[in-house]
């Protein structure tokens, strides 16, 4: 902190940038600025301001631009919510600081967030993307509101953008057999035997230990998932959402998996000597060292070769999921599968794979018409009034 002369103000660092603090009819006033000089230009401004009698606030408020208050609501948001959503917004935010980084954020309004938009989407951003960098200003200008530095949210008044109709790139029932089939004997095998039969998450697989396994009873508890961080800093920590900490049911080639990555396990010693220390890093599907298994780098480049071998799609690993998604949906229906791949909600999984019931109308339609037709009673002739 910058020592001053009592009633003076004061500069000191915070949040990545520089704040000011002043006393004004024995209310406190803050401001946040990007540099230091900024910040003393600004509380001489203030100080000659207060002499003169014009409302210190006014001018303090006309001083904070989207772009630092940017910075100020991505400084609060580091702390209060998870690694990757913190991510999410620094990516999503940067689009718009150059549309409306300058200008003061008391002064931004719907018209300016609109004509952002549109330049975005002009400059051939998807819809997907469009929505989420309008959902992060909307958080970000919410929070705004909520420290009465704005009075309301401009986005309040502009409809979020059209999301495109998600559809997912899966594989045939018969794609899916031929990469098992090709994919066995490698050191992919086993994982991608589970994610095509589970519908699980690349998080919650590399996560799974051989705790979380009842091979007897065939299931699979899923409460954990591994969050990758910069610099190897990786850890397992709680599931997506609440509802993705659920149980699953394997059989049949899943769980024949499963006992093939525990002989790989036991014979490269991971599994047994985890267990010998009792280190909780006992995993199911661990690396070449015995940590988190990261699907980047050269476990893509493998994964990708499999499927050219197999004559599959390129398709993203997470496309395994709605693969599985899709084939639970049309053999078990919308309710059991969502609890299967721990959506909140059987609205996202209808969203998700709903199409997939449709290519079973007919065959429900040709179904329904045969039990009606069998029970249908011997319709007699009305006979005719006049008569």
């Amino acid at each position: 902190m910058t020592p001053r002369a009592r009633g003076t103000g004061s500069i000191y660092a915070h949040a990545g940038g520089w704040r000011v603090r002043i006393r004004d009819h024995e209310r406190e006033r803050c401001w946040q600025l990007p540099t230091h000089e900024a910040a003393r230009e600004l509380l001489k401004e203030v100080l000659v301001q207060r002499e003169e009698g014009t409302p210190v606030r006014r001018l303090g408020r006309r001083r904070l631009t989207v772009n630092v208050w940017l910075d100020e609501w991505l400084a609060q948001a580091a702390l209060a919510c998870s690694p990757n959503t913190y991510r999410h917004y620094i990516q999503k935010s940067a689009h718009l600081r150059g549309p409306l980084g300058a200008i003061p954020l008391d002064e931004l309004d719907a018209t300016d967030v609109r004509k952002a938009l549109t330049g975005l989407q002009a400059a051939g951003m998807s819809a997907t993307m469009l929505q989420h960098v309008y959902s992060a200003l909307k958080t970000a200008l919410n929070a705004a509101v909520l420290g009465r530095r704005i009075p309301r949210n401009p986005c309040a008044e502009i409809p979020a953008p059209k999301r495109t109709e998600f559809e997912a790139v899966t594989l045939t029932v018969e794609q899916a057999q031929r990469l098992i089939e090709v994919a066995w004997d490698t050191r992919l095998g086993p994982l991608l035997t589970v994610a095509l039969s589970t519908g699980m998450r690349a998080g919650e697989l590399m996560a799974l230990t051989w705790d979380d396994i009842d091979t007897k009873a065939g299931l699979i508890t899923v409460n954990k998932s591994v969050k990758w961080e910069q610099r190897g800093a990786h850890h397992a920590g709680s599931t997506k959402t609440r509802s993705s900490r659920r149980t699953v049911r394997v059989e049949g080639l899943a769980t024949e998996a499963l006992a093939e990555q525990r002989r790989r396990c036991v014979e490269a010693k991971l599994a047994a000597e985890a267990l010998e220390a009792g280190s909780s890093n006992n995993l199911v599907f661990p690396s070449v060292r015995g940590n988190y298994w990261i699907p980047s780098g050269r476990f893509v480049q493998e994964y990708r070769s499999l499927l050219s071998k197999a004559g599959c799609p390129r398709i993203r690993f997470h496309d395994l999921r709605h693969t599985a998604g899709l084939f639970l949906t049309r053999s078990m229906g919308l309710v059991v599968t969502a609890r299967m791949l721990g959506h909140s909600d059987p609205v996202i999984t209808a969203r998700l794979y709903g199409h997939a019931l449709a290519e079973d109308f007919s065959a429900a339609a040709h179904a329904m018409s045969s039990m009606l037709e069998s029970s249908r009673p011997t319709i007699v002739g009305v006979a005719d009034e006049d008569h």
